[in-house]
């Protein structure tokens, strides 16, 4: 067999499988080993159990395998965003011309196990409910005073007060100063949340810092920090980092602020704009006729409108009562009462026939007859249902065991039970035989079958 550098200068075109294949050679060969670190960008792990995954860095990314076996004994949760070392092998996918690392041992690293402890606390924080956005409350729109946790010095703090300045410059503002990194600093912002909400001087609170790593920004993924701000008195604005800096203060904060700046201008509204809005609503105020006298003349259209409805029904019951006196003055009383006096005659007359003596004498001959056929009937479907009784009963004695011993027969038994069969007996049981007439007791000595 040829070696693939034989085969590279030997052929002069080859297949792309010759060329994947050979490829895959001199990486095997070259790089029996090799150790890459880099975050997780991308994983699928199908029904087979392996895993398939991307690693990237800053400005790169490669694809990855990791056979089940290696893959089943990982002692963490492999997620998008984790940075792990890894070992393996390099290789070329030949299907697909893919440059792959065949990985055989992963391992977070650096900022991965940050990541991993994030999404861990993240996780059991939202079943608790820390995050859920319904207990989120509004921002007051026009606060008595603001409330900052930061850093006293930096960018973060000049950034935000030149922001509410330019805004609202009558609102007072109270810095609570606090470490923002470092051992420690989680303790003292959860401190300040707390004592800053509890001391009734600010409506309304920035708890912030500027962008970092994940490792720098940790103070503010700390579980103390988080349900600091959970059980604030106040609504709290976060403002960490960038925009796409996201840390649990984030995920707790009443509203999230992509960064400082933004926190400041989301906490007060803008007094310029809000001058000119008053202005505005004063001007059409001073020039009400422009939308009074519409309103004004929609009145005068609805009452003229009921008016002639009114007027139009009062005409309508008028002229309905008119036509009812009419037909009442139609009616001559005294024919009405003839009429009805007619009529009661009528059926007196037809009553007194109803319950005259010759039709009650009538109606009971006719029960009386009626009376007679029931009792004859019943008498004689009595009579044959007594014969017809007599004679089964006759039929039955004619088949009973009575008559059966009366012709010489016997009935054999053992403890009140018939025998019916030899093969029921056993040598030395009593037996119970019955005659016609008297009954016996007997031993087996022999059975017979």
């Amino acid at each position: 067999m040829n070696s693939p550098v034989l085969a590279l200068t030997e052929a002069q075109y080859l297949s792309v499988t010759e060329l994947n294949r050979l490829l895959n050679a001199c990486l095997e060969m070259e790089f029996p080993l090799v150790r890459v670190e880099g975050e997780i960008s991308s994983i699928s792990r199908p029904a087979s159990g392996h895993l398939y995954l991307s690693l990237k860095d800053e400005s790169a990314q490669i694809k990855g395998v990791m056979w089940r076996g290696p893959a089943t004994g990982l002692g963490f949760k492999i997620e998008p965003g984790i940075k792990v070392q890894c070992e393996g092998r390099p290789s070329v996918y030949q299907a697909r011309g893919d440059l792959q690392i065949v990985i055989s041992k992963m391992v977070p690293a650096g900022e991965g196990l940050l990541q991993k402890k994030f999404l861990e606390l993240k996780a059991k924080l939202e079943r608790e409910g820390l995050f859920d956005p319904t207990r989120k409350r509004k921002l007051p729109f026009l606060p008595k005073a603001i409330g900052v946790v930061t850093s006293s010095t930096g960018a973060v703090i000049r950034d935000i007060m030149v922001k509410l300045q330019e805004r609202m410059p009558q609102i007072p503002v109270y810095l609570f100063p606090v470490r923002v990194q470092g051992e420690g600093s989680a303790v003292e912002i959860a401190e300040a949340v707390k004592l800053l909400g509890e001391s009734g001087l600010v409506d309304v609170m920035i708890v912030g810092r500027g962008g970092g790593s994940l490792e720098d920004l940790w103070a503010f993924n700390e579980e103390v920090v988080v349900r600091a701000i959970f059980a604030a008195r106040v609504p709290v604005i976060s403002g960490v980092g960038h925009e796409t800096d996201i840390t649990l203060a984030d995920y707790v904060a009443d509203v999230r602020a992509p960064t400082p700046t933004a926190a400041a201008e989301m906490s007060v509204p803008k007094a310029s704009e809000l001058f000119a809005r008053i202005s505005e609503l004063q001007t059409r105020i001073a020039q009400y006729d422009r939308w009074l006298q519409p309103l004004v003349q929609r009145v005068d259209e609805l009452e003229l409108r009921l008016l002639s409805q009114l007027a139009s029904g009062v005409e309508r019951q008028r002229l309905k009562l008119a036509t009812l006196e009419s037909r009442v003055g139609a009616i001559e009383p005294t024919k009405l009462i003839g009429i009805i006096r007619g009529k009661l005659a009528l059926l007196e007359s037809r009553l007194t026939r109803a319950v005259s003596k010759e039709r009650i004498d009538a109606l009971g001959s006719a029960v009386q007859r009626l009376s007679d056929r029931l009792q004859f009937r019943f008498s004689e479907l009595l009579n044959s249902k007594i014969k017809r009784i007599e004679f089964l009963g006759g039929k039955l004695e004619a088949i009973g065991p009575r008559q059966v011993l009366a012709r010489g027969y016997s009935m054999v038994a053992t403890e009140g039970k018939a025998v019916r069969s030899s093969k029921e007996l056993n040598i030395g049981q009593s037996l119970e035989i019955t005659f016609f007439e008297g009954e016996a007791l007997t031993t087996v000595t022999k059975v017979i079958p």
